[in-house]
């Protein structure tokens, strides 16, 4: 690595100049600020230091003239100075960084290789973390796991993949992809193991799960909240909110915690069981005229308001309030959310369904656009963030913040990046490549969960012989026939309704205003 240092005393820095050269640097020197920008002209310069006081033309100077050609080139100017006022012009003409003399060989080393060989580091870092976390899923699986073993899995995957975004070689990744994907297959055994055990359990026993986010979170909040906002972000994924709340810390403090999405980890069922606190076979049972899976997709969702409001009359909360309820699917409508905001939190509660993620979802998987500007998770990952840090949502946060709103965020459902399709066989079969259901349906058991009991999973059982297929790790479920350009089309595609981690795990995150100051 390569760095230029720029002093009219440049004489007087040998020693300082050796020490960075025995430590594998390589030291070009100017005496001043012309001598510099002809440096830079002829070689690759990796970082360069700039004394503030030269003859001539001084520090502040020669960095505006550098920075006119060389935007990205790590600037560290050396300073006798350290008024704030110089500071504050310095950072506005993009200095990395400061010393102040005198300096000392281990100062400049600190501040060289923070710049330079931070994102390194961060490199070793991060493959010694893969290799070790690797050893750890090894003894982990040799003694089983439970969910809470699970979520803490899960979690610090994501957390290190989020953190470690772009840094690691591709071979790495995909090792440590490839160990990710060998647990995804587990964990759909464990769910084919105990799911319907779960089911079968008491409210208090279950873990938290869609139909018992109302009980066992909401109202609770509701008791002790002033204001209460239920915000459910369709399809959002776990990787997706960490992006989000990063940004939001400064206003909130961030409790983040998983809820298990019922089965099928789709809309029509998972979000609708979050508002009427009940999974899909009593939604089925009790409102069979509003909630039919015959009706299709865009009909299933209609009720979600009455919903809501019927589960909290059940479960006893004791503000007697109709509680208000908002869908949200473009700006327009968020905008217009913010104008009302008062409006709705009249009555101290407001539950929220923000569309985005899932129409920017279904969009990569039908616009080649979308999808060759996200290729891949970690690209998908970014688009997300880019549209929350200019979105109404971000604004609405700050707002709740201001007014001291506590807030759950949730997500009726992940998404899975599919890449092995698997084929089913069958009668009357509907659903989506995540999952199906239907008379006398097949399907290669490993590659799908199959049920053949739907009372037993929560899920409506109205025909004999009715089967549920859920994919496992990141197959989808085609029909025998199908062209292959069809497959073609559905494969790299975000998808949901299956057993993945990254469907089935997903964020239930209370935050809390902090004080405005």
């Amino acid at each position: 690595m390569t760095i230029l240092w720029v002093d009219d005393e440049i004489h007087h820095l040998k020693s300082h100049i050796r020490f960075l050269e025995k430590r594998g640097f390589r030291v070009l020197t100017a005496s001043g600020g012309m001598e510099a920008l002809d440096i830079l002209r002829d070689n690759r310069v990796d970082l360069v230091l700039v004394d503030q006081m030269m003859v001539g033309m001084d520090g502040l100077e020669t960095i505006a003239r550098m920075r006119a050609h060389y935007h990205a080139i790590p600037v560290v100017m050396v300073t006798q100075s350290e008024e704030e006022e110089l500071m504050d012009t310095a950072i506005s003409g993009q200095v990395d960084d400061f010393l102040t003399k005198p300096v000392n060989p281990s100062q400049i080393l600190l501040v060289v290789k923070k710049l330079l060989m931070g994102r390194r580091l961060k490199t070793r870092k991060a493959v010694r973390e893969m290799v070790n976390s690797a050893a750890r899923l090894m003894e982990m699986k040799s003694q089983g796991m439970d969910l809470d073993d699970w979520k803490d899995f899960y979690g610090s995957w994501v957390e290190r993949d989020v953190a470690f975004d772009g840094d690691v070689a591709d071979e790495m990744r995909s090792l440590d992809r490839q160990h990710f994907l060998e647990m995804e297959h587990d964990f759909s055994k464990f769910i084919e193991e105990n799911y319907p055990k779960w089911i079968a359990m008491g409210t208090e026993e279950q873990p938290l799960m869609s139909h018992n986010l109302l009980e066992k979170v909401v109202v609770p909040l509701v008791r002790r909240s002033s204001e209460l906002v239920l915000m459910v972000i369709d399809c959002m994924r776990f990787d997706q909110w960490l992006t989000m709340s990063s940004i939001l810390e400064k206003w909130f403090y961030v409790e983040n915690s998983f809820m298990l999405a019922v089965l099928p980890s789709a809309t029509p069922y998972s979000r609708n069981s979050i508002f009427s606190g009940l999974l899909p076979r009593d939604i089925w049972r009790f409102h069979r005229r509003l909630w039919n899976e015959q009706i299709g997709d865009p009909g299933l969702n209609r009720h979600e308001g009455f919903f809501l409001g019927e589960a909290l009359k059940r479960l006893g909360c004791e503000r007697n309030v109709r509680p208000d309820y908002v869908k949200v699917s473009n700006r327009r409508e968020g905008e217009m959310l913010l104008h009302s905001l008062s409006k709705y939190l009249r009555d101290g509660f407001l539950a929220i369904v923000v569309n985005y993620i899932d129409h920017l979802t279904h969009g990569r998987s039908e616009l080649d656009l979308i999808r060759d500007l996200a290729p891949d998770v970690a690209s998908f990952r970014k688009l997300a963030e880019t549209w929350f840090r200019s979105s109404f949502l971000r604004e609405l946060f700050h707002t709740l913040a201001a007014r001291g709103t506590t807030v759950v965020v949730t997500s009726d459902h992940g998404s899975v990046c599919t890449a092995r399709e698997t084929r089913i066989h069958g009668r009357g079969v509907s659903g989506s490549i995540r999952f199906r259901f239907g008379v006398t349906v097949s399907a290669d058991p490993k590659a799908v969960v199959i049920t053949d009991d739907p009372a037993a999973w929560g899920l409506p059982n109205n025909r004999p012989g009715k089967k549920y297929l859920f994919a496992r790790s990141d197959y989808f479920m085609m029909f025998p026939g199908m062209s292959r350009e069809e497959m073609i089309k559905f494969r790299n595609t975000f998808q949901h309704g299956g057993t993945s981690m990254e469907e089935m795990l997903v964020p239930c995150v209370v935050m809390k205003p902090k004080a405005v100051k």
